[in-house]
């Protein structure tokens, strides 16, 4: 186990100012955005010292020192929750108000309220989003097989369905009165349905409480007052369709969500604390002879009760338990195996342990004291000054909150006012081991399900990125073409978050981050050729051309684009009738589109001289791709083609000298496509090269950030010594270092200017665009925040759809702030 990072989160207040005690929370999303909890002074200069409020704020794991505010409260928050998409969070206070924030178009810095519910100063003791019954299960007995076969769907049904059985989102809550509050959220527009119930036939007092969901769709709740004298009450619940030192009982934990079958039980004091482990099981009851019958071959009853399996004791008070997130198969043996999974235990003394999920044995045990190096990151408050008596206290630091990431491979913590991330395995240490190719199969699961996989590059050490990346290939190549279709471009985002990790794989990082737009564009055009006649069993358009494109040499492109029947690749909206008015703003409005192709064979062909003497140039292994360059030539023969019926959709050129760019550039990669077909290299073509090398003095390169992206920034913590201490609003030193900067490109062969340029419609937005630019959290892309408008095409539609939740390399969007004299 050790430190990635640790970043202070404390509003910076007078030495004498008052301490408020309140407790800490935070929630971790599918996304890797922590959302957390914070008390301040108030706003109110002139007001008593006193009078605080509390915040919530959001961050990045990948940039935590950018925060953001949801929204402040007067009194504290006692318990938030992210929803299973990411997208909405769930906040409740002390005053036993609940409300729904959700980030204002998909904005990670703007949030809107989306409704309230309060519950008169109700103490809610736990709160968990209902189950949509969606859930793949995480198998590493198969991670040689397919991907529908790794990861299997399991069988659970949701909690509350409506017509049609579609999973209806919503809460549930336990208060410490006894009461079952549930908050469904049937349709975007509509207002919440609310209701609420007690658990027994009369209120009762309940110190501790926990929900499960089972696989036919009923909710598992466990209750206790604290007393261990008192029993542990479980109650399954169905939603319809539509300052003394006695031992108390202190925390009720299921494993997680999904395993309702195994129940932590904690109790103790201040200075010591047990944990049990309890299994429901399944047993059978013999039934007396009176009530045999003599056709049934089987006399039992079975029934379900609860056994103790284990116990873990430690000399202290616990504070947290952090469970795991991954949904793993119930039969699944880890220990034949040797893959760990685990629960971690935080306790007042700054103890955290590290215990297995199915032996319940302790594998490991650590100190936050000596984890965090803590005599560096005092602040100077701290350091001189205070009583003896103080500073003991507070040198004794602990989490009073923590959460696993979606995989476990990170641990996420709150102390007393710092945000910790720990890595768990692969670690400098090496206490926690993860084999390669289990982090190969975790990738794949954020791949196949959808999650980010910020936190799985946690467990990768940088040796291994080769080694995984070929996996993942080779991985790749074994699947259904529909799953290669599906799942292509989430791979092209693993192997840009991979290669970013690596200090010299910038360049391959933009790579990736090219390809993820060339195969999104080809996907678009390809999409708008449609056979005249349709028979099942004649070849599309799009393949007739992929098969040409494969075996045909021809570097003339008219001489090939003959060969093909035009009919297929043009709609009769395409053409010049005049009889429908939008007949040429069909095609007119892929101009954008067509000219980011043809800027970016221009920057692959111009900078081929660069290769021999810088290896990690952009582009350097897209002119070796063969793949790369057939999809290449596919698109300049639909553009050529194209362009005879309506001139408004070709691209513009700026041309030196007389010539056919489109010709020209189509037989240049036609001839590197015949030599990396070949398997020779490119460099021992001299007049390919020389070739080459004359683009520039015929045509005006673009901005190479067109076709490689904005300032590639992301994922460069984890190419830095741990730990790194981060400040809230300061960017850190690293990103200022002249070995990550994407300055790579030679000003003499391109035009550069300080032009703003939208990533989604692939337009130039100028140097100071009057429109409000949304921004991505992580490779600082740019793009208008303008809303899809039903006026356009419904293929540009359905592109700036593709893009509204998050950018091309995966990241939220946040809306751009300007500086102070500007205004929109």
């Amino acid at each position: 186990m050790e430190l990635v990072y640790s970043i202070d989160f404390n509003i910076s207040s007078k030495r004498n100012d008052f301490v408020v005690d309140e407790k800490i929370c935070c929630s971790l999303s599918c996304k890797n955005i922590v959302a957390f909890s914070r008390a301040r002074k108030s706003d109110n200069e002139e007001g008593d010292k006193l009078d605080v409020c509390f915040e919530v704020c959001v961050v990045d794991l990948d940039k935590p020192w950018q925060e953001y505010e949801v929204t402040t409260y007067t009194s504290p928050v006692t318990y938030m929750r992210w929803d299973p998409a990411g997208t909405t969070l769930l906040v409740v206070n002390a005053a036993g108000r609940f409300s729904l924030w959700k980030m204002k178009n998909y904005l990670l810095n703007v949030w809107e309220e989306a409704g309230t519910v309060d519950l008169d100063k109700e103490d809610v003791l736990v709160l968990a989003w209902l189950h949509s019954g969606s859930q793949a299960l995480f198998n590493p007995e198969s991670r040689d097989s397919l991907y529908n076969e790794k990861f299997t769907r399991t069988k659970m049904s949701p909690s509350v369905t409506q017509f049609g059985k579609k999973p209806v989102e919503g809460w549930i809550a336990v208060t410490s009165t006894g009461m079952i509050h549930v908050g469904l959220m049937p349709d975007q527009t509509s207002s919440l349905i609310t209701s609420k119930v007690c658990l027994g036939q009369t209120n009762t007092h309940v110190a501790q409480a926990d929900i499960a969901f089972m696989p036919d769709g009923q909710i598992l709740i466990a209750t206790s007052d604290g007393q261990l004298s008192s029993s542990v009450h479980c109650f399954t619940a169905s939603l319809p369709d539509i300052g003394t030192q006695e031992a108390r009982l202190t925390k009720l934990s299921f494993l997680s969500r999904e395993s309702s079958e195994v129940l932590l039980a904690c109790w103790g004091t201040s200075t010591f604390s047990c944990i049990e482990v309890w299994h429901l099981m399944e047993q059978s009851i013999p039934l007396h002879k009176m009530f045999q019958n003599a056709s049934v071959t089987e006399y039992a009853y079975k029934t379900k009760h609860w056994m103790h399996k284990s116990s873990c004791t430690h000399n202290s008070g616990l504070t947290g338990i952090a469970r795991p997130k991954l949904p793993i198969s119930r039969s699944f043996n880890m220990e034949s195996t040797n893959f760990l999974s685990y629960f971690a235990c935080t306790y007042l003394d700054g103890t955290i342990k590290i215990i297995h999920r199915q032996s319940y044995q302790v594998i490991y045990k650590a100190s936050l004291d000596q984890l965090i190096s803590f005599k560096t990151l005092l602040t100077p408050e701290l350091s001189s000054g205070e009583p003896p008596e103080k500073r003991s206290r507070l040198s004794v630091p602990h989490l009073v909150s923590s959460v696993q990431t979606n995989t476990g491979c990170g641990l996420v913590g709150l102390g007393e006012g710092r945000l910790y991330l720990f890595r768990m395995f692969n670690s400098r240490e090496g206490s926690l081991q993860m084999l390669p190719a289990f982090v190969v199969l975790l990738l794949e699961y954020t791949m196949f399900v959808g999650l980010d996989v910020w936190d799985v590059l946690l467990a990768v050490r940088q040796g291994m990125i080769e080694g995984i990346v070929d996996k993942l290939s080779s991985n790749f190549q074994k699947q259904t073409g529909a799953f290669q279709d599906l799942l292509h471009q989430r791979l092209l985002r693993l192997k840009m978050a991979l290669y970013s990790c690596l200090g010299s794989g910038n360049q391959r990082a933009a790579d990736c981050r090219a390809l993820i737009t060339l195969h999104s564009i080809s996907a678009v055009i390809k999409s708008c050729l449609r056979p005249k006649t349709v028979i099942a069993q004649d070849k599309s358009p799009a393949e007739k051309l992929t098969n040409l494109c494969s075996i045909n040499p021809e570097m003339e492109l008219d001489l090939i684009s003959k060969s093909l029947d035009p009919d297929d690749f043009v709609l009769d909206a395409f053409k010049k009738s005049g009889s429908k008015p939008n007949s040429e703003i069909v095609l007119q409005s892929l101009q954008p589109f067509i000219q980011w192709v043809t800027d970016f064979v221009l920057h692959l062909l111009a900078a081929v001289s660069m290769y021999p003497n810088y290896p990690a140039y952009p582009g350097a292994s897209l002119i070796k791709d063969p793949q790369v360059l057939t999809m290449i030539r596919e698109l300049l023969i639909i553009i050529r083609i194209w362009g005879k019926y309506n001139h408004a959709c070709l691209p513009v050129f700026m041309t030196t000298v007389s010539i056919d760019p489109l010709p020209y550039l189509f037989r240049l990669v036609t001839k590197a496509w015949v030599t990396t077909r070949d398997q020779a290299t490119i460099e021992a073509d001299q007049t390919f090269l020389d070739e080459c090398c004359s683009i520039p003095s015929k045509m005006l390169l673009p901005n190479y950030k067109k076709t490689y992206g904005e300032e590639m920034n992301c994922y460069l913590a984890f190419s830095q010594p741990f730990p790194i201490n981060y400040q809230f609003g300061v960017e850190p030193d690293f990103l200022f270092n002249p070995r990550y900067s994407h300055r790579m490109f030679p000003f003499d062969l391109c035009l550069h200017a300080e032009q703003k340029y939208d990533c989604v419609r692939q337009t130039q937005l100028g140097v100071c665009p009057k429109e409000p630019l949304r921004e991505c959290v992580r490779c600082c892309s740019l793009s208008l925040r303008r809303k899809p408008s039903a006026t356009k095409s419904p293929l540009l539609r359905a592109w700036e759809l593709r893009f509204v939740k998050s950018c091309l390399c995966g990241g939220h969007w946040k809306l751009q702030q300007l500086p102070p004299q500007l205004t929109w």
